[in-house]
């Protein structure tokens, strides 16, 4: 899915998504599902972590529906859902951080660059190259994974940083970046792979987008129309 009203080249900054776009998210699942299931299968009697994992996941998901109804202010927003899903869970709040930082922030980085979408961190350094910004605009912590994608960009917004603190389709990133930089809305090309987080988002913020396709085929589809020399 585009809506690009110029060529690639001639925005002043393209905007990424991380998870799912700089590297094949089904395929690291896969590599995530193999190592939580070895893992388990060895220390079974911590079983309950993965329903922790889990819950954790549905939450980020719906939270732009469940966090309406939150009380909890002045929390970050890791912090309100940790304590969401430690209440859900029976277990205390730094039990749900310690599964949730060791599960979807750490061990992930091991997988992350097996699984990269090369010929996209590719385009990023033609882009780069031409001058044009490249940013990071992502639902989940940054920086660890773009070192383990050998990866530099000219600013990394999340929804977990404070000045953000929402998450998507919320524009609050894209507003960041324009405000930062001195750039407006038509200076901004989004790319993430999924169109209700970051299509939505850059809609919100009045931003061209593309959203790329799942799978390494349909992508070079893509690329091959995006002529970037």
């Amino acid at each position: 899915m585009i809506k690009m009203n110029k060529s690639l080249t001639e925005y002043k900054a393209v905007v990424f998504d991380l998870d799912g776009t700089l590297y094949y998210q089904r395929l690291l699942r896969i590599k995530m599902a193999w190592m939580l299931g070895s893992y388990y299968l060895c220390h079974f009697w911590r079983i309950k972590e993965l329903f922790i994992v889990k819950k954790f996941r549905e939450i980020r998901e719906n939270w732009d529906r469940i966090g309406s109804a939150e009380n909890n202010v002045g929390d970050s927003l890791e912090e309100k859902q940790y304590r969401y899903v430690a209440d859900i869970m029976d277990c205390s709040y730094e039990h749900v951080k310690m599964i949730i930082e060791r599960w979807i922030y750490d061990k992930p980085l091991e997988a992350v660059s097996k699984t990269a979408d090369r010929e996209l961190i590719g385009i990023i350094g033609r882009l780069k190259d031409r001058g044009q910004k490249i940013f990071i605009f992502s639902d989940y912590p940054i920086e660890d994974k773009l070192k383990a994608l050998g990866l530099t960009v000219d600013g990394m917004y999340a929804a977990t940083d404070e000045r953000v603190n929402e998450l998507k389709p919320s524009p609050k990133g894209l507003e960041l970046i324009m405000e930062d930089h001195g750039l407006t809305n038509s200076d901004i090309l989004m790319m993430g792979d999924r169109m209700s987080r970051d299509g939505q988002a850059a809609v919100n913020a009045g931003c061209d987008y593309i959203i790329l396709p799942k799978t390494k085929r349909s992508r070079r589809k893509v690329y091959g129309t995006l002529f970037v020399s």
